[in-house]
């Protein structure tokens, strides 16, 4: 009768470690059988998503090359009409300054005609010969004594005066209007390249070049 029980107790015990694969009867779980129940592990893809800002960036269209040209000698007449004509063609265009500076040499407001013949008295007297009593503004009279483009030149003839001992002569700039103008275009280096030639081919004498 024990040995029976014994037996039976035995054949359980076997029963339980084949069944918990103690014995390493059953592959499943095991990386072997792991592998064989993936879905096809070769066709795996790894995809990287952009950030939005840059995937934005790289769809944006690259600008076109801008461009500036200096159009010289434009008659100062026709320069308001030019400009609107660059306007009208899309792009971006400025008159520039074009008023030519002079340095005058003077000796201003001497309040009546006797006293600017007095001072043409001294201005001979100082060895000075060359000069021009001319009527100023509320019946003033002027002694012009020299007319200069460059104003190192009139500060250097206005020392030559005080050495001689003219104390009352100095420098006043004065602004002449030229006959000519000069304009600034920028926009696209195409449209620039295709629009310039046909509006500036009335602008009789006008030049182009690059914008310094």
């Amino acid at each position: 009768m024990r040995i029976a029980f014994f037996l039976l107790v035995l054949a359980n015990l076997l029963f339980l470690v084949w069944g918990g694969d103690y014995l390493g009867g059953k592959e499943e779980g095991r990386e072997p059988q792991r592998l064989r129940n993936q879905l096809h592990p070769e066709k795996m893809k790894v995809t990287l998503a952009l950030p939005a800002a840059a995937a934005a960036a790289t769809a944006t269209t690259t600008a076109p090359p801008s461009a500036c040209r200096r159009i010289e000698g434009v008659a100062a007449k026709d320069a308001g009409a030019l400009q609107q004509a660059l306007l009208g063609a899309g792009l971006v265009a400025a008159v520039l300054p074009a008023a030519e500076p002079n340095y005058w040499v003077t000796i201003p407001a001497l309040p009546n005609k006797a006293a600017a013949d007095k001072k043409a008295g001294e201005l001979k007297f100082f060895g000075v010969g060359d000069f021009h009593v001319m009527p100023g503004e509320g019946g003033t009279f002027v002694i012009s004594l020299g007319l200069f483009r460059d104003e190192a030149a009139a500060t250097q003839f206005l020392q030559i005066l005080t050495k001689k001992g003219v104390k009352s002569a100095h420098i006043e700039t004065r602004t002449k209007p030229a006959p000519t103008t000069r304009l600034e275009v920028r926009g696209a280096a195409d449209v620039l390249a295709k629009r310039l030639p046909e509006l500036l081919s009335a602008a009789a004498g006008a030049t182009v070049a690059d914008c310094p």
